[in-house]
């Protein structure tokens, strides 16, 4: 489209941290979730039966499952920002922000 930039370098840094942010609760939490369901599928009484019910471990799941959906989203939410930052760059819109520097250390010389 011939842009140089995006419309805003800043929602490219919203996108970015709010859907890792996202992911990574995502699959924290079914990491946690599919440890407790296999420890509960696992555990036997005296007699040799299971201890949880398929209904049991299904319901202990449910805090899980309202955990991944506030991950998904937090990722569908960083998504919709960068939709709308390439939405806008195509519409042709440059906002007018601060330049982000590049780097703190001023640039290096090569040798002669």
């Amino acid at each position: 489209w011939g842009r140089e930039r995006l419309y805003s370098l800043r929602m490219v840094n919203w996108h970015f941290w709010v859907a890792t942010l996202g992911i990574v609760i995502y699959a924290a939490v079914l990491w946690v979730a599919g440890i407790q369901q296999g420890l509960m599928w696992r555990e036997y009484n005296s007699q040799g039966f299971l201890v949880y019910s398929f209904a049991e471990t299904v319901a202990a799941m449910i805090p899980y499952y309202v955990l991944r959906a506030v991950g998904g989203a937090l990722y569908l939410a960083g998504g919709l920002v960068m939709a709308w930052n390439v939405f806008m760059t195509i519409r042709g819109h440059l906002r007018d922000e601060a330049p982000i520097p590049t780097s703190l250390v001023p640039q290096a010389q090569p040798a002669e």
